[in-house]
């Protein structure tokens, strides 16, 4: 099993880092692209919300105190595809792309207060291709085109440590035999829901390196042969580190409980992840080329100019997220949860921006969601697979980094989700579902307006607990 987990990662770290752009958006050609919301599966399908989520069988990469939340090792797997309509005054046209969206591995002893995770993600996706043209008489045409292609991803390394705000109950020494087993066992059970009817907090460290490469093309391209075509071509890469610290507090609002079995409870969980602003290592070059245009087919004639590459930075600023969580279970394993979360980061002051788009456009990104999270049955409990199900619902309001025209360009979804427990794994593995539906842009000014429909889709999967996939060797 850990062969085949290895061999999936490797492929899927190579696949990710080449197939780096997930839109056909001409938004993405400002600032850095169209910045990817946060979160896997789960997330997705109650608005993205993932601050103060921590889910003891699933990995969430956006708030490293959830680490220490696990239950067990976890390897977490995903896919998306989007369908987009976009719309302005003269037409529309349709889109759809898809990719790998992330893979990470999490990893935790059950009987450690510590928890590690190790994940790959995208950051920020550029794809457009957009052409105006132009007749200067009978016999020719300018064709001016502007297209960009390639992101950022996020390769995350983090760590978390769990305090547990009680004192456990121990076993009398002076018991023994038979009596010492049922002690020990009823003290189990009792430090099993002590951990759920007291305090718990939980912080955590992530280590961000930031990678990838964005082309952008522009081009004067004429209809006759007669002429010389223009090509300028951008290539910046970006390759730095950033840190990121999260904490996860989740008390109890009220609980029965018979010394022994909660038999229901409400607790309270409050979430904050703040990320470190700062300026992160790039590699720039510019390349202009004078190509005939003929047959749809560009020869190159020559170079007209090159930069060389030229080293700089690009000032990544903070970013604050909070969130909360009113969860509310029964004996019986059901389980609702009611989230939100508010989520900010100020690109106002950006002082360098991929290609020459200026740092005008840019101002503070804004996100707002809110979503619910249902479990009929816990799993020993539930008599169907649907009962054994977990079923999602969000929306959420995002406030995007870019104004123009003096429109400020937002977007606004509702999603659902579920996650569907593989059963013949004889584990808490898991299927996870999201789609999600809504609209951005405006028509105003000449914009552009937009209507898509995302999909996620991946697996969290873990270990038979009498077959743990990584133990340590007693014997050699």
């Amino acid at each position: 099993m850990k062969k085949i987990l290895s061999s999936i990662a490797l492929v899927l770290i190579a696949v990710l880092a080449q197939s780096q752009s997930s839109t056909s958006n001409p938004y993405s050609r400002f600032g850095i692209g169209i910045l990817e919301n946060p979160g896997s599966a789960i997330h997705f399908g109650m608005g993205g919300i993932t601050t103060s989520i921590a889910d003891g069988n699933s990995i969430n990469l956006f708030n490293p105190a959830s680490y220490s939340q696990l239950s067990r090792t976890v390897f977490q797997i995903g896919g998306t595809g989007q369908f987009q309509t976009l719309e302005n005054a003269s037409g529309s046209e349709k889109y759809s792309n898809g990719r790998v969206n992330d893979i990470s591995i999490g990893l935790k002893k059950s009987t450690s207060p510590w928890g590690f995770a190790l994940g790959i993600t995208p950051f920020s996706s550029v794809g457009y291709n957009l052409t105006s043209t132009v007749s200067i008489n009978d016999s020719t045409s300018t064709s001016y085109l502007y297209d960009g292609t390639g992101g950022i991803n996020k390769l995350v390394v983090g760590t978390s440590r769990q305090f547990k705000l009680y004192k456990k109950r121990v076993v009398d020494p002076s018991i023994t035999g038979n009596a010492k087993q049922i002690a020990e066992l009823r003290i189990k059970e009792s430090n099993d829901s002590l951990s759920q009817i007291s305090p718990v907090l939980s912080i955590g460290l992530n280590a961000n390196y930031y990678f990838g490469s964005i082309q952008l093309d522009r081009r004067v391209q004429f209809s006759n042969t007669t002429f010389f075509s223009t090509r300028i071509t951008e290539k910046t890469t970006i390759y730095d580190f950033d840190f990121e610290a999260g904490a996860i507090y989740t008390m109890p609002l009220s609980v029965k409980w018979d010394g022994r079995k909660i038999k229901q409870a409400t607790h309270l969980r409050l979430g904050a992840d703040y990320q470190l602003g700062t300026s992160l290592k790039t590699k720039h070059d510019e390349l202009g080329m004078a190509y005939l245009y003929s047959s749809f087919t560009e020869s190159d004639i020559d170079t007209t100019y090159y930069t060389g590459i030229q080293k700089g930075t690009f000032d990544l600023p903070s970013r604050l997220s909070l969130g909360a969580s009113i969860i509310m279970s029964t004996e019986g394993g059901r389980v609702i949860s009611f989230n939100g979360e508010y989520r900010e980061q100020d690109w106002s002051g950006n002082s360098y921006l991929l290609g020459s788009d200026g740092s005008s456009n840019l101002k503070k990104y804004q996100n707002i969601a809110f979503g619910i999270e249902y479990t009929p049955h816990s799993i020993d409990k539930a008599k169907s697979l649907l009962g054994r199900s977990t079923f999602r619902m969000g929306v959420r309001n995002t406030e995007s980094y870019l104004s123009l025209s003096d429109q400020n360009i937002s977007q606004n979804a509702v999603s659902a989700g579920i996650s569907i427990p593989i059963l013949a794994s004889k584990s808490s593995s898991k299927v996870n579902f999201g789609i999600e539906y809504g609209t951005g842009g405006t028509l105003e000014n000449n914009l552009l307006q937009e209507e898509f429909v995302r999909l996620q889709f991946g697996f969290s999967l873990t270990p038979y607990f009498l077959n743990p996939w990584f133990v340590v060797r007693k014997y050699d």
